[in-house]
């Protein structure tokens, strides 16, 4: 039997920043299946529509996915993927469009796999993407890299969880955000090592830059230890433009925007991996430029 998706608001600790009834307020969605009810709200809708899916890598195997989301209305999107031992899965997300983005990947990693993830979000009317990873086999490394743009009226939200239930493995993850007037911008990242899980190595940063006064910032990184030997850490900044830095530039005679626009693709530059396939780096790379000049106009002081 079907049942009504309870969406989660201000109230739901995960969802205080982003909340899902209010950015699907006048969205008419279909019921959840009842086999669904457990799920996590993100599958509970993409299922309703059509756009839950489930994908594996073989032992062994690399794969490379790159997933591209843009668009004016509803983008949904739910996937689940096991890479099973000694298996690689790079994962490009780049996100962009005016609309309402919910995307969802739950990555399980066997003995030695290995997961690659970058992320490049522009936000939209609401964009939330959230990543998931479960450590199950002991050598697994996770490496999630990410970065969000976000200009004026905008919202992007950059979530992730990774439950490490296994020894010996290891997640680096690095999330860079830049935030103009009226803009927000979201991470929340929460790594979790289990009572089993010793000799684990987790490492989470996340910094965000604010262009003017308005932007928001909103960052919550965590880290759940219930295991005695491991080497963990986390970190979060936030802030302006290193005024310093900025006169230093102006002084050997660069222009204020372009010197603005220097420093900020430096800064979001550190979190673009140098894994990603040749053509990508490229796309990115200019990608960010276009952005950068839309809202600094750089070059033309």
């Amino acid at each position: 039997m079907a049942r009504a998706i309870q969406l989660p608001g201000r109230r739901h600790e995960d969802w205080r920043w982003s909340p899902l009834d209010a950015a699907l307020a006048d969205t008419v969605l279909g019921d959840a299946p009842s086999k669904g009810a457990d799920d996590p709200v993100l599958v509970q809708v993409a299922a309703a529509m059509g756009r839950h899916e489930q994908a594996s890598v073989g032992p062994g195997e690399s794969r490379i996915w790159i997933d591209r989301i843009d668009g004016a209305g509803l983008q949904v999107r739910s996937r689940d993927v096991r890479v099973a031992e000694g298996g690689l899965l790079t994962r490009v997300v780049l996100q962009h469009g005016d609309g309402t983005t919910l995307d969802r990947c739950r990555v399980t990693l066997d003995e030695g796999a290995r997961f690659h993830q970058f992320t490049l979000s522009f936000g939209g009317r609401y964009a939330r993407l959230e990543t998931e990873v479960e450590v199950a086999g002991q050598g697994a490394q996770t490496e999630l890299r990410g970065a969000y743009l976000v200009a004026s009226g905008r919202h992007a939200d950059l979530t992730s969880r990774v439950l490490h239930s296994v020894g010996g493995a290891r997640t680096t993850q690095l999330v860079k955000g830049v935030v103009d007037a009226r803009g927000r911008g979201v991470f929340q990242g929460r790594i979790t090592v289990a009572r089993d899980a010793q000799r684990t190595l987790a490492e989470q940063h996340h910094d965000g830059l604010l262009l003017a006064d308005g932007a928001e910032i909103l960052a919550k990184p965590e880290l759940e230890i219930y295991a005695d030997d491991v080497e963990c850490a986390h970190g979060n900044t936030a802030g302006a433009l290193d005024e310093g830095a900025l006169f230093y530039m102006r002084s050997r005679g660069i222009g204020r925007d372009e010197a603005r626009a220097l420093l900020i693709q430096a800064f979001v530059g550190a979190a673009v991996p140098d894994w990603l396939p040749a053509a990508i780096g490229d796309e990115v790379g200019s990608t960010i430029a276009a952005w950068l000049d839309a809202q600094l106009g750089a070059g033309r002081d």
